[in-house]
């Protein structure tokens, strides 16, 4: 009679086999997850700045002769992440202008600290789009120039 409730169940060594394999999963699995989500993250910010980008053409078009300012291009980021909440969440977006008259400029999204994204986006007017691994400390950095940033 003894031996009828013996077999029912799991034994502790199977237990902490099962718990063991789990924890060796997971290990690997949230790196990857978490590196999945940084890709999208970026991609998502790189959209958005190649749609802001194209804005400023276009608000360059309107203007014909007129000058573009800063706070024009402030004005299209704005919009774009009023209308896209999911970027604002996660980046602060901005730009520079280079020189004086703002014919060209940079526009870059940088990640809110406290959210773990560790990737920056970089849009220059004259240089091409940048990946880079800087999170502060942006202010007047040419992404073409840096170590830190790769060219996409």
């Amino acid at each position: 009679m003894s031996n009828k409730f013996l077999n029912k169940g799991f034994s502790l060594l199977e237990m902490m086999i099962v718990v063991s394999i789990i924890g060796i999963l997971s290990a690997i699995a949230v790196p990857i997850y978490r590196n999945y989500v940084e890709k999208a993250n970026v991609t998502d910010a790189k959209t958005t700045l190649l749609t802001i980008n194209q804005r400023v053409a276009e608000r360059k078009l309107q203007l014909l002769n007129g000058n573009l300012v800063l706070n024009d291009i402030s004005t299209i980021i704005s919009q774009e992440t009023n209308s896209n909440s999911n970027v604002s969440k996660k980046y602060t977006i901005a730009a520079q202008c280079i020189d004086t008259n703002c014919l060209n400029y940079r526009i870059y999204a940088v990640p809110i600290s406290g959210n773990g994204l560790k990737k920056s986006a970089w849009l220059g007017s004259n240089a091409g789009l940048y990946i880079c691994n800087l999170t502060e400390g942006v202010d007047g950095i040419d992404a073409s120039k840096n170590a830190n940033c790769d060219k996409q």
